[in-house]
């Protein structure tokens, strides 16, 4: 996997023991915006990056009828997501 570190606008549901849940993520390529509906999660961690606690999920999703795997990282302090890698 490929680190790219860009910043992602996201739509997540929340349980109710306050575990999240990612469905679909848009990111800005080119002066255009790219959807992409997250197929299925594989894992979830927590992980302290410089001092901040972050979540990380490992994912799936159909990127241009390929599917690929990536991670996703969610700022738990500043309420930021992250596509890390791909």
């Amino acid at each position: 996997m490929k680190v790219v570190a860009k910043s992602i606008e996201m739509i997540a549901y929340f349980k109710s023991d306050g575990m999240i849940n990612p469905i679909k993520f848009r990111i800005q390529e080119d002066n255009s915006y790219e959807v992409i509906k997250i197929n299925k999660i594989i894992s979830t961690d927590i992980e302290k990056l410089c001092g901040n606690k972050m979540m990380v999920f490992t994912c799936s999703a159909f990127i241009n009828n390929t599917e690929k795997i990536f991670e996703i990282k969610y700022d738990i302090e500043k309420c930021k997501w992250m596509l890390f890698k791909i």
